[in-house]
């Protein structure tokens, strides 16, 4: 087997429009594919999946929704040399699928491989993460520009990406499992520091693989998805742990990140001012002809009380007066 696509859902129409959308987006051989579900929703609702790719569908496992302990397991039953992780809330676009999978095998020291991602209105939701001050994780550019954008993002190295799209050998995802205790959120991101610090591999973000991800639109129905403060800590703690023993190849890449961020928001800054300016422009070109049109006002107000004036004075209105 070639390619195990993995993925957890509970929502039957997110993931029949999540199978529909990979018909254009891979082209590997069906023989050499299979999708690999671990189900945690209702048996109703297991009723309603309808796969209309040309792919092999399983059910491999029935469980509770834990986003690491769901994936670690469907890793355990995949038959592929190469894995996909994936939610079941994204709309792939045409050979989305195929960029990852020849971005990862394209180099030996690629352990791991990300997606750009999209809201549905085309706005930037994922191209990397970075890293603030305190070891928090954000994404970088977060709905602050168009997905696009010609100079958004290039095929490269990156600190990490997000779990929402991965491709990676699935032996390294078996040495490097992820870690089941985040309880939300954030295993994803460590698993990338793991790929870097401990397998000694990079992490790439691939420019060719889009897709539209509607971001937490199951989990943001539960409650008991919110996320916490204790997943924070520990991932901050991991990635200061990571930073403390980062190779120099390692930190100059981070460096090179935030470089290319900083170069990207001083461009991003200088484009809106210029729309500032052009639109300040327009606004003074309107404000001068509001000017225009109001002394133009004042004028004509003007000259009809002139008018007036005179029509007062006449005999014929005096005349007129009279006969009333």
């Amino acid at each position: 087997m070639r390619l195990s696509i993995l993925v957890v859902s509970r929502t039957a129409n997110l993931l029949n429009r999540f199978l529909a959308s990979l018909n254009q987006a891979c082209s590997i051989d069906p023989l050499h594919t299979e999708i690999l579900c671990s189900w945690n929703g209702s048996i109703e609702e297991e009723r309603c999946i309808e796969n209309s790719s040309r792919y092999d569908f399983h059910i491999a496992q029935h469980a509770p929704y834990h986003y690491a302990g769901n994936i670690n397991g469907l890793i355990g039953k995949s038959n592929a040399d190469l894995l996909m992780i994936t939610n079941d809330d994204l709309i792939l676009d045409p050979n989305c699928v195929n960029a990852g999978v020849e971005t990862l095998e394209s180099r030996s020291e690629i352990g791991l491989v990300g997606a750009v991602l999209r809201t549905a209105s085309g706005v930037l939701t994922h191209a990397g993460i970075n890293f603030d001050a305190r070891g928090s994780a954000y994404h970088i550019l977060d709905q602050l520009m168009p997905a696009d954008q010609p100079s958004l993002a290039a095929t490269g190295p990156v600190a990490a990406v997000t779990g929402a799209l991965q491709w990676i050998r699935r032996s390294d995802a078996l040495a490097q499992p992820l870690n089941e205790l985040y309880e939300v959120c954030g295993e994803d991101v460590e698993l990338c520091l793991d790929v870097q610090q401990h397998l000694n591999k990079q992490v790439w973000l691939c420019a060719e693989a889009h897709a539209i991800h509607e971001a937490e639109s199951t989990r943001a129905q539960q409650p008991e998805q919110a996320g916490n403060s204790e997943d924070l800590l520990r991932l901050r703690s991991r990635y200061h742990n990571y930073l403390a023993q980062a190779n120099t190849e390692q930190l100059r890449q981070l460096l090179l990140q935030q470089q290319g961020e900083n170069l990207q928001l001083r461009q991003l800054i200088q484009h809106r001012h210029a729309l500032l300016d052009q639109r300040h422009a327009e606004l003074e070109l309107e404000l001068q002809k509001l000017r225009h049109d109001a002394l133009a006002i004042e004028d004509l107000q003007e000259e009809r009380m002139r008018l007036k004036a005179l029509l007062g004075r006449s005999p014929a209105a005096g005349s007129r007066q009279g006969g009333l």
